[in-house]
């Protein structure tokens, strides 16, 4: 079994792969990191070429030091020590300019990984259950879509560069100085062993330590979030000094742990520095013997202490490697687990239309993730072409009841069927091809009026099929005496129009996709009275002939439903037409001088 990323899931536990040969061992992280660099392997194995060059251009400075002290200095041929600058500018040059190729094909790699997951991200993300989805704050997942993946260039940019670079360097130094002088070449070594169970231990609590970081900026961007959307709030209620407070508090708690991480990090550095300081002292103590022994020839030895002191520059730079690959280890796991999530099931038998009925049988439901009963042992028969009206107290489920339709969420126990066929066995994309959603809380995006209501037909709509739905919405008159007409730019959320063209141009949005079933979610609870009455009549003609599901507080809206269901905590408690529960139905008659009241008592 797959995630729908191709990658392989975790088996149960308690499941014997050893008696089960299709199953699967899940890959560890390192081979999940493996798989996410693999496309740019290319880029990398071309870098890895120029960084074996710039090992041995490195390997070559040190080498050379041995012939210009001895030819120059101790055999006093100093007709070389003009031709010794012109080579050292060569080596240098050359040097350079693999070094940059080097860096420009890793840090560009590190920018594809970047683009490409992200990309992937959104993908992923778009393809979730709503049940996922509500379990997280959109401050949560911007941050791993842009502080997160974005880290991720680290692996490459860095991180795999240096490893790419410095390990071949010190390679080379190193051969270098075993060459001119096994004995004194290995005291340096000694202290590697050291250099890396420091590095390893202090790298690993850099990596616990980013996890912690990367949740509080999850925190910070959700506050941000929260804020710019709920601003108005914050301005009528004076709560500018409560935000600002909650948000310097985190902060701040963010700063100490990223505090924590870059003194482990640099304290990787601080651990190399004081190691490399003696072996730099071990081999001028014992070297130094030698050559005023006579055991060794000054050449011999600068040779070898310029191969160790620029072998412990790479080291230094290793160890910094290290600990940044495990603290981007840490980020990593936070965006594999997000794409472990396993996506909506698609595939399904494919419909069309709604011809008999929507129907719920002993329909119960837990919200994931909690005890609370929503519904309880729904019992709901819907039929074809008729007005469906769904009342109750706030919080009885009603719109719960009706999420469970386009697959939101599925049915703790129970079934709903589509004329007779399961919800959970037809084709997603078709079941919701079905049917369109006015809500509430009406969603615009940043995008032009004409973008918005044309978002109704995947398959794209010509202005005229958009003004023919805007006119049957009643927005049409209001959108073309805006400056731009259709084409007018909507802010975030469409919040350069009022609530009743917001609702409006939703409303058209649904027109336009002409669908089997309509819901109605309080899709007039934003309109004034006269915005109501237009959109009463347009509502009136939308509904001919067609399943409409209505949830609302407006007697407008459901006075000449042909049926009407009464839900109180989860259950159904009563049903039949209006005048049949104001005649059978006690709560619908309290329900029903509520609305009379705040309705001026609508016939």
């Amino acid at each position: 079994m797959k995630t729908s990323d191709n990658s392989p899931i975790k088996p149960e536990s308690g499941s014997n792969c050893k008696q089960k040969p299709v199953c699967k061992v899940y890959p560890t992280l390192w081979q999940r990191l493996a798989g996410l660099i693999r496309p740019y392997i290319p880029r990398v194995i071309l870098a890895t070429l120029f960084s074996l060059i710039v090992s041995g251009l490195n390997g070559a400075i040190a080498w050379l030091v041995k012939p210009a002290m001895d030819k120059i200095f101790v055999e006093g041929n100093y007709k070389y020590i003009y031709l010794l600058p012109f080579g050292i500018i060569v080596l240098y040059i050359l040097r350079g300019a693999c070094s940059f190729l080097q860096s420009y094909l890793m840090r560009t790699a590190g920018m594809k990984l970047v683009r490409d997951l992200r990309n992937r991200f959104f993908s992923h993300l778009m393809r979730l259950p709503v049940s996922v989805i509500s379990r997280s704050t959109s401050g949560d997942m911007l941050s791993k879509l842009m502080n997160d993946v974005g880290a991720l260039s680290n692996i490459l940019s860095q991180s795999l560069r240096e490893f790419l670079l410095q390990v071949p360097t010190v390679i080379v130094l190193m051969g270098v100085a075993l060459y001119r002088r096994w004995d004194l070449a290995l005291l340096s070594f000694i202290l590697l062993p050291f250099i890396a169970l420091g590095t390893r231990f202090l790298s690993r609590l850099v990596r616990i330590r980013r996890k912690r970081v990367q949740e509080y900026l999850s925190i910070l961007t959700h506050r941000v979030s929260e804020a710019l959307q709920g601003f108005r709030v914050v301005k009528i209620f004076g709560m500018e000094e409560v935000k600002e407070g909650q948000f310097v508090k985190e902060n701040h708690t963010t700063y100490r742990q990223m505090s924590k991480v870059i003194r482990l990090r640099e304290g990787t550095k601080f651990l190399i520095e004081i190691l490399s300081g003696l072996a730099v002292a071990a081999i001028l103590g014992y070297g130094g013997s030698l050559v005023a022994s006579g055991e060794m020839t000054p050449g011999d030895f600068f040779s070898i202490l310029t191969a160790i002191v620029m072998a412990f520059a790479p080291l230094k730079k290793l160890g910094g490697a290290y600990a940044q690959l495990q603290e981007t280890l840490g980020i990593f796991e936070r965006v594999d687990h997000f794409l472990d999530q396993q996506q909506e099931e698609s595939q399904g038998q494919a419909i069309e239309g709604l011809s008999r009925e929507v129907r719920y049988e002993n329909v119960s439901f837990f919200y994931p993730g909690t005890d609370a009963q929503v519904l309880q042992e729904i019992d709901i028969t819907i039929p074809a072409g008729k007005i469906f009206a769904i009342v109750g107290p706030s919080g009885a489920g009603k719109s719960t009841l009706v999420d469970l339709i386009p697959r939101f969420y599925n049915p703790t126990s129970g079934k709903i069927l589509w004329d007779g066929i399961d919800l959970r066995n037809i084709s997603l994309a078709d079941l919701r091809n079905q049917m369109a959603i006015v809500t509430q809380d009406v969603v615009l995006f940043s995008d032009t009026i004409y973008e918005n209501i044309a978002a109704g037909l995947s398959g794209g709509a010509t202005i005229e099929d958009v003004e023919k739905a805007a006119k049957v919405a009643h927005a049409h008159d209001f959108i073309v005496a805006l400056p731009q007409g259709y084409d007018t730019m909507l802010d975030e959320r469409g919040l350069n129009l009022s609530g009743g063209q917001r609702q409006r141009i939703a409303l058209a949005r649904a027109v336009l996709r002409n669908p089997p079933l309509l819901i109605l979610d309080e899709a007039t609870s934003a309109l004034d009275s006269v915005s109501e009455k237009a959109i009463q009549k347009a509502l009136e003609e939308v509904m001919k002939g067609r399943t409409t599901i209505v949830i609302a507080h407006r007697l407008s809206t459901i006075i000449h439903a042909d049926q009407v269901v009464v839900i109180d905590q989860g259950r159904m408690v009563d049903r039949g037409t209006h005048e049949e529960l104001m005649e059978s139905s006690a709560l619908y008659q309290e329900l029903y001088q509520t609305w009379a009241s705040s309705d001026e008592k609508i016939s």
